[in-house]
């Protein structure tokens, strides 16, 4: 061990006695950051999963300059032969070379350490899988560091070493593509996607140390280690001599065993979540559903003998997800595998169930040919069964599978309800929202004009999504007698309507919001710019397009830990209004859930609202804005009798006193306050923390300043959108076990700096200040090098 520490020390010392060095180290670093910072603003994500994509592509280049020297040179100088006389094994050589050169590579990587530490002044980064992406990082490098010790074993000349090892990783990058997979035969293309890279590379990026990729950096280390010792070695010793049979026996055995390692190492258990949200560990949620089980649900899962190369990552994590299943069941989880493919009964079964093949193009003899693959799921409880047709991605399997356990096993379904009748948005608006919703309730519809009208018991839970006329009396008081009686509402207000053929928006007449009013919450009759946390959108120009950021396209940020905004970390509210919360009698708690950054303001009246013009504010005006609260508590006050259905000329509200809550004391549109008095409500400053005030808690409500935010044209691009009002949804019927497998779901972290002056000093500070710094230490190393070389001599 001291030789190859010894061996490894000298390499080292080596590399940065020259300039060569010091050039590489700036090239990586000056690279990595400037494509990081060229798309990292423009996404305005904290995350380092920019530089990760990009950094295998750099390291394609820079590590076969790095170790093309390692051995090419000592063969070039003829010092090889020399130093391998002296009493150092050959294999005890080789490693302290491979040590060195790996010391060097995680030098340069360490000078990329300070992006995580200042990206974090603008974002909440999970540090969990950015150690994963660092860990994944040092595997690659072993496993490439490997390839250019074996091509610079190769030959004697540098160029060729560079050439041969850049061309070695190349292909092992892209034996797992489809580019690549497409025009093979399905047993090669398995196997050539088992032994390339980047698969297992961004298995571990995305913030999970998996025992199978593990395995294969470790095997591949070993196997080009052990082809560059067999080179080394081959000049040396007689090829008819025992030594030589054994050395090429000892090759061989171990390449064998990396190759098998890695072609059947998918079997291999045991994985490390480093995800701060545990994102691919089996949550409490389901570990609770599975364990209530009191008798088996089995789970078929149909898939392809032969899958296509880009679904058959896609198998490894389904098998995964079914094994722990099966873990946590007790016994009560049952998962069959059957092949449409080779088994007609089970293509006959699989038809029946709906679960289609989907067609992929696949290349053979030259030529594009189109192929059927199955990776379907059902699952079957009694006479029930709920059905996943194809699994396109995993990141949401486990909340699936958990609620269709779930739902199949519950004697009742709990059910859901959307409010019509006064120009709300319905299920047609929300098809996205409401098809997810769908899996684990039960949806309906309830038109509060109508006579025979009644919001129950039977209601878990009902959704008014932007009301856009005034509320009848008899809807006002069945509306507040659901309330009062404990039941549940998400309220999407509307307080500015926005005309989109003309751009302009204008506010919704004051009777439109009077139900907000209700749960203590005003929608006020405006639209929230935020200068800081925006999305940016494409404005047609008179030859190309260009991007801006648009300040009605907000980026909302959580305001207070909550169930419903766990791990929800931002919202995309198009065109939202603020919100207000109001001093009632009787005891409810408000808990804010998301707000504007501080570079916040309003806009009221009518006003344009096209991407080339700047809303108007006052600097001093400017800061946070509520958008989305929580209300638990006495929301619906007291109860009051229902009217008779009204006659079709009856007139509304409009126009009423915003100052008060529409149910005042008294008879109040012919509704009849049945209890005790309770004075006008007072409008308070926006409540940005926790503000509890006396009394038994009754029910729930959420309320957010939006509802354009869940209809299909914003919501398909944006689906924390969809999270948070399925967390909304659970947390107000209260299903926690659900609420805690979807809020698993990771939605993008904000980057949102105070200034862009903090921005442009976090972005030069790495692309400028880390390189500089290499440049000084190299500077004054080689000048004190130089210095003592002078001394030498001149003695």
């Amino acid at each position: 061990m001291r030789n190859i520490w010894t061996i490894a020390r000298k390499e080292l010392r080596t590399y940065f006695d020259h300039p060569t060095a010091y050039i590489l180290l700036v090239v990586f670093l000056a690279m990595n950051f400037f494509f990081f910072f060229r798309s990292v603003f423009l996404i305005a994500t904290a995350s380092l999963r920019p530089m990760f994509d990009m950094l295998p592509l750099i390291l394609l280049f820079f590590i076969p300059a790095v170790t093309m020297g390692a051995l090419a040179e000592e063969r070039r100088r003829g010092t090889l032969e020399v130093t391998l006389s002296h009493p150092v094994h050959e294999s005890q050589f080789l490693l302290g070379k491979y040590v060195g050169n790996l010391l060097f590579l995680y030098i340069a990587l360490a000078g990329t350490l300070l992006l995580p530490l200042t990206l974090a002044v603008g974002g909440r980064l999970d540090f969990g899988v950015v150690v994963a992406q660092y860990t994944g990082t040092v595997f690659l490098m072993a496993g490439m560091a490997a390839v250019g010790l074996f091509a610079s074993a190769l030959t004697r000349n540098q160029i060729t070493a560079f050439i041969v090892a850049t061309a070695v990783i190349f292909i092992l990058m892209m034996a797992g593509t489809e580019v690549v997979q497409m025009g093979l035969p399905a047993w090669l293309g398995g196997a050539l996607g088992e032994l390339g890279i980047m698969a297992h590379f961004a298995n571990v990026a995305r913030g999970v140390i998996d025992l199978r990729d593990v395995v294969y950096f470790v095997a591949l280390a070993a196997a080009f280690l052990s082809l560059a010792q067999w080179l080394l070695l081959r000049d040396r010793l007689s090829h008819g001599s025992r030594l030589y049979r054994n050395l090429r026996l000892g090759t061989l055995t171990i390449v064998g065993i990396a190759l098998f390692a890695n072609l059947f190492g998918r079997h291999i258990p045991g994985r490390i979540d480093l995800t701060q949200e545990r994102l691919y560990t089996v949550s409490r949620g389901t570990r609770q559903i599975l364990g209530d089980l009191n008798d088996v649900v089995t789970i078929t899962l149909f898939s392809s003998r032969e899958l296509p190369a880009q679904v058959r990552p896609l198998e490894r994590d389904v098998s995964d997800v079914l094994r722990d299943f099966e873990r946590y069941s007790r016994g009560n989880i049952q998962v069959v595998r059957k092949h449409p493919d080779r088994s007609e009964e089970a293509l006959q079964e699989s038809q029946q169930l709906g679960i289609a093949p989907v067609q992929f193009s696949v290349m053979r003899t030259e030529e594009l040919q189109v192929k059927q693959g199955w990776l379907g799921i059902a699952v079957q409880y009694a006479d029930g069964m709920e059905v996943i047709p194809f699994v396109g991605a995993t990141e949401t399997l486990e909340y699936q599978l958990a609620s269709n356990v779930w739902r199949l096993t519950r004697s009742e379904i709990p059910k859901v309800a959307y409010i019509t009748g006064h120009g709300e948005k319905t299920q047609g608006d929300y098809t996205g929202f409401s098809r997810e919703l769908a899996r684990t309730y039960e949806i309906t519809t309830v038109d509060l004009t109508s006579a025979d009208a009644e919001l129950g018991p039977d209601l878990d839970a009902i959704i008014v999504a932007g009301p856009k006329t005034a509320m009848e009396a008899r809807s006002r008081a069945l509306l507040r007698n659901y309330l009062a009686a404990g039941g549940r509402a998400l309220y999407l207000g509307e307080g500015a309507d926005v005309n989109l053929r003309y751009l302009f928006a204008s506010p919704v007449p004051d009777s439109a919001r009077d139900v907000s009013e209700t749960f203590g919450v005003r929608v006020n009759l405006d639209m929230v710019f935020d200068l800081r946390s925006n999305e940016a959108i494409t404005v047609p120009g008179e030859v190309f397009n260009y991007i801006v950021p648009y300040p009605f396209w907000l980026r909302a940020l959580p305001a207070a830990e909550h169930a419903i905004t766990r791990n929800v970390n931002s919202l995309f509210l198009p065109w939202a209004s603020s919100l207000d919360t109001l001093q009632t009698l009787g005891g409810r708690s408000f808990t804010p859930l998301f707000t504007t950054s501080e570079a916040a303001g309003v806009q009221q009246g009518t006003f344009e609202i096209r991407p080339d013009i700047d809303p108007y504010y006052n600097p001093a005006d400017l800061r946070p804005q509520l958008l989305a609260v929580a209300v638990e508590g006495a929301v619906g006050a007291v109860q009051v009798s229902v009217p008779p259905p009204p006659e079709p000329e009856v007139a509304d509200s409009a126009g009423a006193d915003t100052t008060a809550t529409p149910f005042d004391a008294g008879t109040n549109g012919g509704v009849e306050v049945q209890t005790q008095e309770r004075p006008p409500a007072e409008a308070t400053p926006r409540v940005l923390g926790t503000q509890v005030q006396e009394g038994p808690p009754t029910g729930r409500v959420v309320i957010v300043g939006d509802s354009d935010f869940l209809t299909d044209a914003f919501a398909r691009n944006a689906t924390e959108n969809l999270i948070f009002a399925l967390n909304a949804i659970d947390w107000l019927t209260q299903s926690d076990a659900l609420l805690s497998i979807r809020s698993k779901q990771r939605t993008p972290r904000p980057l949102v700096f105070e200034s862009d002056t903090t921005k442009g000093a976090i972005k030069y500070l790495n692309l400028i200040g880390v390189p500089l710094l290499f440049v000084l230490f190299g500077t004054l190393r080689l000048m004190r090098r130089r210095g003592m070389t002078r001394r030498t001599y001149g003695q």
